[in-house]
């Protein structure tokens, strides 16, 4: 209920305009409760950062740890799951557009994504890519540093087009999902040995 009225009090008003007592009277709690949970503004954003990534991750993680298929499929999968959560999460959407709007006043908001998003999903990235090269599925120079933030590109830029043009006029997310897992599959296969096999 907080974390709802926190999203819709930073979507309409910013994150300089938005203000805890406003939260507070979104959600229809006194405002003093506002502070038992979260002590400022910063708390109630970086919980705000928090609900709306944890499912992907928790996803994207339950998967990864039982997983024992080839690493191309999940990357494909993971790659899908992306493109679905961009096409379907609007609370998602409008933490992305907030954040590109505010972090340059707002720093600290940069470094919540940095830390909160960004270096998770990298991390869970470059595991995934360090693990395809042990076991020879990728080429020697897939888990090399960059890659993982480079596999992300795409799919933060299809999301970026989708905000600024909107869905009629932004490309084709289908199109770019598949070009997508094609191009990373191609760049990170296994060189073929002299048999051509």
């Amino acid at each position: 209920m907080i974390i709802e009225a926190a999203l819709e009090e930073f979507a309409e008003k910013g994150y300089a305009g938005a203000s805890m007592a406003a939260t507070a009277a979104r959600a229809g709690i006194a405002k003093g409760l506002i502070y038992h949970y979260f002590p400022g503004k910063a708390e109630l954003f970086r919980a705000v950062i928090r609900s709306c990534v944890q499912t992907a991750f928790a996803e994207a993680e339950g998967l990864i740890a039982g997983y024992e298929g080839p690493r191309t499929v999940l990357i494909s999968v993971l790659i899908d799951q992306a493109y679905a959560r961009i096409s379907r999460e609007r609370r998602e959407r409008i933490l992305f557009k907030l954040l590109l709007v505010e972090a340059e006043r707002f720093p600290e908001l940069a470094e919540l994504y940095r830390t909160e998003v960004l270096a998770r999903a990298i991390r869970l990235i470059g595991a995934i890519l360090r693990s395809g090269v042990a076991a020879g599925e990728f080429r020697p120079g897939a888990a090399d540093p960059g890659l993982p933030e480079v596999l992300l590109a795409p799919a933060v830029m299809a999301a970026i087009w989708q905000m600024m043009l909107g869905e009629a006029d932004a490309p084709s997310l289908e199109a770019m999902r598949r070009a997508h897992a094609a191009l990373v599959l191609r760049g990170l296969a296994a060189a073929a040995g002299p048999d051509g096999g």
